[in-house]
């Protein structure tokens, strides 16, 4: 007896983690599959690459998550759902429609090595590393992202007592009505972030500034 998901697309059925949906779910699923393929994927390509992994239906929660497989990559793509109503039908909207933006479909990638590779060159030793189809401008394209490792070093003695001082200083002022201004020793140095267009081979830098 044939799974209720392949029941989904007669002809070409996406791969699912589970099999058990209900009517409103398998909806859902054929919905979000028609949206992203509508952003510019092929369905060929679509149902080879993308694997149902949660379908969410609940009040003021609607969403499928699909984990997107190609050369040995894989990463999540989260759909939200929301509606509105035109002459009294609910009409369902499609997070990916925005955040996609255009997409096409990815065939060829640089290697794992040679991502790495490419990431050191840009920021030196990172962290954190992730894959993303990431909408750059108008068109979607499968990323490696990453942080610098920051490198952390442990305060001298006299540097904590320094510390401790000024903010036994600055606590006292401030019970005395007075401003409190952060010391520039303060002030946390941005992270520096590297992305890598896994298509290209292109690196990008950028910044995130924090605050203690």
């Amino acid at each position: 007896m044939p799974s209720r998901a392949l029941e989904l697309f007669p002809d070409q059925a996406p791969k699912v983690s589970s099999p058990r949906l209900t009517d409103a779910e398998r909806a859902l699923v054929a919905g979000s599959r028609q949206a992203i393929v509508g952003t510019g994927i092929s369905e060929k390509y679509f149902d080879r690459h993308f694997t149902l992994v949660k379908v969410v239906n609940q009040p003021g929660d609607r969403r499928v998550v699909w984990k997107l497989s190609v050369n040995g990559y894989e990463t999540t793509v989260s759909d939200v759902l929301g509606f509105y109503t035109n002459d009294g039908r609910r009409i369902d909207t499609h997070s990916v429609s925005s955040t996609l933006h255009h997409t096409s479909d990815i065939e060829k990638t640089i290697s794992r090595s040679a991502a790495n590779d490419i990431m050191r060159k840009c920021i030196g030793t990172f962290a954190h590393p992730a894959i993303e189809l990431l909408a750059t401008g108008n068109e979607a394209r499968l990323v490696f992202t990453a942080e610098a490792a920051r490198k952390t070093a442990r305060r001298s003695e006299k540097e904590e007592r320094e510390r401790e001082e000024r903010e036994r200083a600055a606590q006292k002022k401030g019970k005395q009505g007075s401003d409190v201004f952060e010391s520039e020793e303060d002030i946390r140095p941005p992270i520096i972030t590297g992305t890598v267009d896994l298509q290209s081979g292109k690196c990008t830098k950028g910044q995130l500034v924090t605050t203690p």
